[in-house]
């Protein structure tokens, strides 16, 4: 592939760019190509193809072709943060518990209406958000 100054629309809405296909010294297969290393094995998903300065190929498939996003359902995510190990070996921490918001009550409380009992589990892990995992 040659480099070029400025990148080159190759594809354009579904339709092969032929003129910008010749001056980049390119075919069809060259951005069938590119669109299978993205994972795109049908071109008809390919919306548009650029021929970047440094020579590789983007694609940007269409709409109804992308990968969903937590946008897509109006859902924006949560920050987790850091997860901290609050009790391990029959030992909790109560200090990080502490930080994290937690007692041992409200801990334990928490677990009880789960089914679980602290001395039943071997590690719970907390993460910064209040997510409370068991093992």
């Amino acid at each position: 592939m040659c480099r070029r100054r400025k990148p080159q629309i190759l594809m354009r809405e579904g339709a092969f760019v032929y003129d910008n296909l010749k001056k980049s010294r390119l075919t069809e297969f060259d951005i069938m190509a590119a669109a299978r290393r993205r994972g795109y094995f049908n071109i008809a998903d390919v919306d548009t193809a650029v021929l970047e300065k440094d020579g590789s190929i983007s694609i940007l498939p269409k709409a109804i072709k992308r990968p969903l996003e937590p946008r897509d359902f109006n859902f924006a995510p949560v920050r987790e943060g850091m997860s901290y190990v609050v009790y391990q070996g029959g030992r909790l921490d109560y200090a990080r518990l502490a930080s994290l918001g937690f007692t041992e009550k409200t801990l334990a409380d928490f677990l009880s209406q789960r089914g679980y009992r602290i001395a039943d589990l071997n590690i719970i892990v907390i993460s910064e958000s209040g997510r409370i995992e068991v093992f």
